[in-house]
């Protein structure tokens, strides 16, 4: 990245935006099985990739090359990240999925020193405290205590939620890694022909009359979150240290919450505001070239 440059973060930014429409999706969608959801999300998703690889001239940069085992890696990461969430979101609720989704900044910390030689920088780490302060008051924390209680499907839900975050962090550190052998639509391309791949037994899961009254959402849930926003966002992400993308990708349940008031209505809480101001202030708090003043005096914090 060319010191200075603001695209990969208005890249990463904006791509986590339009990922922040997936509750939205996912909310108009409810009568389509959740397996056969995210197949032909990924199917579409990938079809009208092929459609702008084609157009822009890209065939070229999806010939795999150099690192072939990592991007079998990295679709199989995703697809893994992809189908937990769902089953967290199924078991649970769509907060508690979300906070179990963004533990993955903690474990993108624990691994970039030791694959991508990142530094942990003190500014990197009162972000993400901030950051993950911020999940805590979106989430409704007694919800979790009665989950618990009602018995085993909650668990279920809280697993798949712990390896989504974990899967979601390794997925983030992938993708940097062999970021010099292949370009964001390379990666992006594979891993998601390669999700299409491994969720095939899916495909015939949901009725006819069903699959025809949703097709047109199905091809726009794919155009959308599949190939824009995942586009820009490995695009964003494959150019900013792995910590701090990982910190700024909090934007999406941030988005969420915003598309979950204005198109589904849904209620906004003042805790759930003060949990997004806390997302935001972490977000500014990774990107900003210098620490603010303020915390350098007090938190004496090392860029």
């Amino acid at each position: 990245m060319n010191p200075g440059s603001k695209k990969p973060y208005i890249e990463l930014v904006t791509g986590s935006v339009l990922f922040g429409l997936l509750g939205v999706f996912v909310d108009y969608l409810q009568d389509v099985p959740t397996g056969p959801m995210i197949f032909y999300k990924q199917l579409f998703g990938v079809l009208s990739l092929l459609v702008f690889i084609i157009l822009t001239g890209k065939l070229s940069q999806i010939i795999p090359r150099k690192k072939k085992r990592y991007l079998l890696l990295l679709g199989f990461i995703n697809t893994t990240t992809l189908f937990t969430y769902f089953i967290c979101i199924k078991y649970t609720s769509f907060s508690v999925a979300i906070l179990m989704l963004y533990t993955a900044p903690m474990y993108v910390t624990l691994l970039s020193p030791l694959i991508l030689k990142e530094k942990i920088t003190r500014k990197g780490i009162v972000a993400l405290v901030l950051s993950f302060i911020g999940l805590l008051f979106i989430v409704d924390m007694s919800g979790i205590t009665t989950g618990f209680a009602a018995g085993n499907g909650y668990i279920i839900g809280i697993a798949a939620g712990i390896l989504a975050g974990f899967s979601f962090g390794s997925e983030i550190v992938t993708i940097r890694y062999i970021k010099d052998d292949y370009s964001s639509v390379a990666q992006l391309f594979w891993y998601t022909l390669i999700g299409v791949v491994l969720l095939l037994p899916f495909a015939g899961g949901v009725p006819k009359p069903v699959f025809a009254d949703n097709l047109n959402l199905l091809i726009l849930f794919g155009v959308v979150n599949t190939a824009m926003a995942a586009l820009l966002y490995v695009s964003g992400i494959s150019q900013i240290e792995a910590q701090k993308g990982s910190i700024l990708a909090l934007l999406e349940p941030v988005s969420g919450i915003f598309f979950d008031f204005t198109i589904l209505h849904t209620p906004l809480l003042a805790n759930t505001i003060i949990g997004c101001i806390f997302i935001l202030l972490g977000a500014y708090i990774a990107v900003i070239e210098k620490s603010p003043r303020v915390f350098g005096k007090y938190f004496r914090i090392q860029v």
